[in-house]
């Protein structure tokens, strides 16, 4: 990176410190004891005693390794649990056996360095790819608009959970893919393991299945590779990917625990297929007019959705960008129809893996039709008069979300603060 480049980055990593450290004082609230904890929060009063399984030292050597290595609750991969146990450990060896007596500083750090910070490095990775860093104002502007995404500040709020882990190795495997530039050399196969990081964490790696043939056939038509290079990097990329998976997940080594993973597995794709049966099955109905008030609420306005689209679309098509707004658009669109047309339950945090890519380039139209650039073409007075309207019209849009998002987050945020 040249100087302006590091600047940048300094000044993203010093606001995503500042934002990190913002939600410390809501996250520290709300589990003074596994008690409240279950109270304030299902999903966590669910894992965080597993997290403590793995802990709990055994009787000997074979029952600890036992208990690392065979946590039980395979909704979610390994990975999550695993560094969630590392977060822990320092606490384990300070206060030992009693580190379960201090159940607020356990879910405070689970929530702010499993939760809000792989959201953070996620924000600004998308950042550096849309704008390389390039102009602090843009470039801090869209971190900001990034983290002030109400579903974002809603993840980050007494909420420890693999999503923002699975949205890190998403966005990482898009890095990896931009950074190849279709050449198929180590970003190519990092990206593999990015993808099968993600998998294992949640499955949702296997929506790369239109980006990773598009991009080799891509690297085909563009003469980037040859033929048979195409053919070994594919099957490079699957052995590479599945590899991640059982080295991530190393209970698949023991034929029960594979088989209460099936098991598992299969319950919650019938939950996601059809709901839970103890709800209003109103609220389970498929489709895009079912989604509309959970995008509306955690998201944006509907006609801002359709300027993100609109937005990515463009970007495929002109400026500089156009190979990263394809990947982009091989990901979010599958995933998308995934969620819109066979999910029945309706929780924003879904989404996340697509709208955090979608709304990075909300601001990629002000690369294309930018009025402070001199061509020839902008010379032109008529020219000029468009650009500039473009350029007005789509920093508006941005800001009048971005205000109306911190709106409702500064309620959101105080409400969680407040709290006993």
């Amino acid at each position: 990176m040249d100087s302006e480049q590091k600047r940048n980055f300094w000044i993203i990593a010093i606001l995503g410190a500042l934002y990190f450290l913002a939600f410390c004082f809501p996250n520290a609230k709300g589990a003074a004891d596994e008690a409240m904890l279950g109270k304030l929060s299902h999903d966590e009063a669910i894992t965080y005693p597993y997290v403590v399984h793995m802990l709990t030292a055994g009787k000997d050597i074979h029952e600890t390794w036992w208990r690392l290595i065979i946590y039980g609750d395979y909704h979610y991969g390994y990975p999550f649990y695993f560094y969630s146990m590392l977060v822990l450990l320092p606490v384990r060896l300070i206060y030992g056996a009693n580190f379960t007596a201090h159940t607020q500083l356990n879910l405070l750090l689970l929530r702010q360095l499993v939760s809000v910070l792989p959201i953070i490095i996620a924000a600004g990775l998308l950042v550096f790819l849309m704008t390389r860093f390039r102009g602090w104002l843009r470039s801090a502007g869209l971190f900001a608009f990034l983290l002030a995404i109400p579903s974002v500040v809603s993840q980050n709020l007494n909420w420890w959970h693999p999503d923002a882990m699975t949205l890190l190795a998403i966005v990482l495997t898009l890095f990896f893919l931009e950074r190849d530039r279709l050449r198929l050399g180590k970003y190519f196969y990092i990206a593999a393991v990015t993808c099968g990081l993600a998998i294992a964490i949640k499955m949702l790696g296997f929506f790369f299945f239109i980006t990773i043939p598009a991009y080799l056939v891509a690297g085909l038509g563009k003469k980037m590779i040859s033929f048979k290079k195409a053919v070994f990097g594919a099957f490079a990329f699957i052995l590479i990917m599945s590899a991640t998976i059982l080295v991530c997940n190393p209970f698949l080594f023991y034929q029960t625990q594979r088989v209460k993973l099936i098991t598992i597995q299969t319950e919650k794709s019938q939950e996601l297929s059809v709901g839970y049966f103890h709800d209003d099955r109103t609220y389970y109905q498929k489709g895009p007019q079912w989604w509309k008030w959970t995008l509306e609420t955690w998201y944006a306005p509907e006609w801002f959705l359709f300027f993100l689209g609109f937005s990515l679309v463009a970007g495929c098509l002109i400026g500089t960008r156009k190979f990263l707004h394809r990947l982009f658009l091989t990901w979010i669109v599958p995933y998308s129809i995934y969620l819109l047309f066979f999910i029945a339950p309706k929780p924003d945090s879904y989404w996340l893996p697509a709208m955090l890519p979608l709304f990075s380039n909300s601001l990629s139209l002000l690369s294309t039709y930018n009025p402070l650039k001199r061509t020839a073409l902008e010379k032109k007075l008529a020219w000029k008069v468009v650009s500039w309207g473009l350029f007005t019209a789509v920093l508006a849009l941005v800001v009048y979300i971005f205000v109306w998002n911190m709106q409702g987050n500064l309620q959101l945020y105080m409400r969680f603060l407040n709290q006993l």
